[in-house]
């Protein structure tokens, strides 16, 4: 929502002033102009990376609009079933939740907690750490080496996108200058004309530098940044699964390891102490 009122006053400040300045808007509409510096600029991003990326930077686009989707409530539901979870181990022990993760998408403990059971990242996190710990293959040392792994696997895989969107954004401004040269080009061919002639052609050929710099540092500039955020509040609630798991399996009381998961998650979204406590309540009454 941030980046569509962003947008919208970026777009309202640059042509508004324009219109009060009383510019002409009919000479913005240049087709030609964004053909070369639309195609260039697509045509650069495809060739930057394989197929399979420029895939995912379709399908990571919305998340400017959309975010990560992780709230203070996505939060306090995690605590909810990190603490359910912890307490069904400490009580029937790891055998426990074996049915949950052998289905966890079914899981009936899980789904009381849709915020977290419907984020696939949190859940193949939470639920293959889960698993090794059952089996007891590991130690708590190694749970912890592996849960950072798979995280830093996954920040590397999904920070691409931004640095290919941030490269076309650096790209852009060039790509306009291209398609005001080639205007300048054609200008050159009326030299001899009338001189409100050969400015009309000066303005169309300026517009391909307008529409390259406000394309670059008004949309896909913000945009960028807004990507980067939503992939940066993931890798925190990731974060905070690890910090928790791990302290759990080091054999830290559900409180302490709960609290753990806590202190790592940042203050724009960390529950109180007394809304922990409410939550906890909440699972012992459930």
């Amino acid at each position: 929502m941030a980046f569509i009122v962003g947008v919208l006053l970026v777009t309202l400040g640059v042509f508004g002033g324009f219109a009060l300045s009383k510019g002409p808007f009919h000479i913005l509409f240049q087709p030609a102009e964004f053909v070369v510096i639309g195609g260039a600029a697509i045509g650069a991003l495809i060739a930057s990376a394989p197929l399979s990326t420029f895939g995912m930077v379709l399908k990571q686009i919305p998340m400017a609009v959309k975010g990560s989707g992780i709230t203070k409530e996505t939060y306090k539901q995690l605590i909810g079933l990190l603490f359910t979870i912890f307490n069904v181990i400490r009580k029937e022990g790891v055998l426990g939740i074996e049915k949950d993760l052998s289905d966890p998408h079914e899981s009936e403990r899980f789904n009381r907690f849709p915020l977290v059971a419907h984020n696939h990242h949190a859940m193949d996190l939470l639920t293959g750490a889960l698993r090794l710990f059952v089996d007891g293959v590991v130690n708590a040392f190694d749970l912890d080496k592996l849960m950072e792994t798979e995280i830093d696997t996954h920040h590397n895989e999904v920070s691409k996108v931004p640095q290919l969107l941030q490269g076309m954004a650096d790209a852009l401004p060039g790509l306009g200058i291209v398609a005001a040269v080639l205007g300048i080009v054609i200008t050159m061919q009326y030299i001899d004309g009338p001189p409100q002639e050969i400015g009309h052609h000066v303005a169309v050929a300026l517009i391909g530098t307008f529409v390259g710099l406000l394309v670059s540092y008004g949309y896909i500039a913000p945009m960028v940044s807004a990507i980067t955020i939503a992939h940066h509040d993931t890798h925190v609630m990731l974060s905070s699964i690890r910090s928790a798991i791990v302290s759990f399996a080091g054999g830290s009381p559900p409180q302490v390891a709960i609290e753990f998961a806590r202190k790592s998650i940042e203050s724009k979204f960390r529950p109180s102490s007394a809304e922990v406590e409410e939550i906890q309540q909440e699972v012992r009454k459930g």
